[in-house]
């Protein structure tokens, strides 16, 4: 029995999207389809944001299609990460840089001010030209699938969605879901806007808000895989535009990571860290431990019985031998995330043929009519669990 509704997740992670951008060129390698043909929703964070409304950017020539294939995204990490990942300056030169201004302000003020000390990793030119050239003024609502981007603001301090669907809009006490007025680009500025890597990403808005703009963050501050809330707004969609129910076991699944982190911190090194060393390992620790607790909540979730079809794919791997930093966008280390990639490919050959056939079934017809509840069933089990995970999702 060929799912219901199908949804494709992608993790954020820097330079590394080049890794889920590998294996959806191999989906369509199989399926002879664009990605925007054989799922009804994906959802990204920060760089799987970008993949995520690359694969759904319409095409200016055929409206109805997408423009980009995802042999054009491999391209945009192989020939554009230099530009949003700058190669900084010499270590020489910036120990100089340090050392002027310590000087400077020393002998400037009585109090020593290091605010120029800390500053964004990056400027956010590169990253908008790229993006700008990429994705254009496009309007989100006008993507040919249905998409759900993650973002974070700084002032509300609360989530924000970017989503396609005009009539899904909602703001919440606790988070927002915005789309008319706002355009692919912004959406890709905001989730991939990486705190110590990137400044905050200043969006205007009428919606209310301190001072009428919204200042955004990455999405992986809370969902560096948002596998878990695209499941929750498939069920959600699915309700409002077909007026029946969704239950979560009529889901096919798809997620795509960006690598597992090895790195270790040995309790001799890290037990005499202060705040400076600590903050660039909790970031990562933080973005990499939620991913992962997500896919553990979702094996137990989405089980595989031996009578049904897989219904949860997740392709990962360890970084082994692989650099892990969001940013290094070098050629070796392009090289190195390509040869992994294939690795999975390879690895997981038998799992893709069963996706991409499960993904070329027609989806059966919409029942407009939905039966009494049994609660005796486990159909009618799986879908209280769908309904207290929409009334999670809606709280106000």
């Amino acid at each position: 029995m060929p799912f219901k509704f199908k949804v494709l997740s992608i993790d954020g992670g820097g330079i590394r999207g080049i890794m889920p951008a590998l294996i959806l060129a191999e989906i369509e390698k199989r399926t002879g389809k664009r990605i925007s043909q054989l799922f009804d929703l994906v959802a990204g964070t920060s760089t799987g944001g970008i993949l995520a409304l690359g694969v759904t950017k319409p095409n200016p020539a055929n409206p109805a299609e997408a423009q980009y294939q995802a042999e054009d995204l491999i391209r945009l990490y192989k020939h554009e990460g230099k530009r949003i990942f700058p190669k900084p300056r010499s270590r020489l030169a910036e120990m100089a840089k340090f050392q002027s201004l310590v000087l400077k302000n020393f002998w400037s003020s009585p109090i020593v001010n290091f605010k120029n000390l800390f500053r964004p990793k990056f400027s956010s030119g590169g990253r908008e030209s790229v993006l700008t050239e990429f994705l254009g003024d496009i309007p989100i609502e006008e993507a040919v699938t249905e998409v759900f981007v993650t973002s974070y603001d700084t002032e509300l301090r609360m989530p924000i969605f970017f989503t396609s669907n005009r009539h899904n809009e909602k703001r919440a006490d606790y988070f927002r879901k915005i789309c008319e007025g706002f355009t692919m680009k912004q959406a890709a500025m905001a989730t991939s806007a990486a705190p110590t890597y990137f400044e905050p990403y200043k969006v205007d808005t009428l919606h209310p808000t301190r001072c009428g703009f919204y200042s955004l963050v990455d999405g992986g501050v809370f969902a560096n895989n948002p596998t878990a809330m695209a499941i929750i707004e498939a069920i959600v969609f699915y309700r409002e535009k077909y007026k029946t129910r969704l239950f979560v076991d009529d889901i096919l699944v798809v997620s795509l990571g960006t690598g597992a982190l090895t790195r270790q911190f040995y309790f001799e090194q890290a037990k005499d860290w202060g705040l400076i060393k600590w903050v660039r390992p909790v970031i990562n620790m933080a973005l990499d431990g939620q991913s992962e607790c997500v896919d553990c909540q979702l094996e137990q979730l989405l089980p595989n019985p031996e009578a049904r079809a897989k219904q949860y794919y997740r392709f990962q791997a360890p970084l082994n031998n692989v650099q892990d930093d969001f940013d290094d966008a070098s050629d070796g280390n392009i090289k190195r995330l390509e040869e992994l990639a294939q690795l999975i490919i390879e690895q997981r050959n038998g799992d893709l043929d069963e996706l991409c056939r499960q993904l070329l079934l027609d989806r059966p017809k919409v029942s407009e009519a939905p039966k009494a509840l049994d609660f005796n069933t486990n159909e009618d089990r799986t879908y209280s669990l769908s309904k207290n995970i929409e009334m999670i999702w809606e709280r106000k």
